[in-house]
């Protein structure tokens, strides 16, 4: 099954969301920052009579209010900088290609580069309506968007997915 797409900045956050969803750490990242900000400023109001207990939780608890407002912002740069990295910076395509078969899997850019991969070295998969991860490890994976299969391929890909990943043991 040969698939060629063009890779655009909302597929990368859509993968990027569905490799979030498995992770329940990921799930719980964004709410750190700002339960403790809640907490040592709660601190704080209760220790406002010893004084070098309240300047230690309001410190803690401004820079943790600072964290938790610059991390959304952190995040998009990470993100786009991510997606910047996928291609050359003089390549203005953005078109790929993932071809895959009982064999093994090719992946690339046209005129580019072109990379193999054995299904043995897939460890996981995920997918949703607008994407497709094959994960060659915990924090590697190859994308495709799931809208750019037709029903034939999608079918495909599940089957070769069902012999070759799933219920295979690690």
């Amino acid at each position: 099954m040969l698939l060629s797409y063009s890779l655009s900045f909302a597929d990368w956050k859509a993968a990027l969301r569905l490799r979030r969803r498995q992770s329940i750490l990921c799930r719980v990242r964004p709410f750190i920052w700002p339960m403790q900000a809640i907490i040592y400023l709660t601190l704080a109001m209760f220790c406002n009579s010893q004084s070098q207990l309240f300047a230690i939780f309001i410190a803690f608890g401004a820079g943790s209010l600072v964290a938790s407002v610059a991390s959304p912002f952190m995040q998009l740069y990470v993100d786009r900088r991510g997606f910047r990295r996928l291609f050359s910076p003089t390549r203005k395509d953005r078109s790929c290609y993932i071809d895959l078969d009982d064999n093994c899997i090719l992946s690339g850019q046209p005129e580019v580069s072109e990379e193999k991969y054995f299904w043995n070295a897939i460890v996981g998969f995920a997918q949703d309506e607008k994407m497709t991860l094959l994960y060659l490890d915990k924090d590697k994976f190859l994308l495709f968007p799931t809208q750019a299969m037709s029903p034939e391929q999608r079918a495909e890909l599940n089957d070769l997915i069902a012999r070759h990943v799933v219920g295979r043991k690690s």
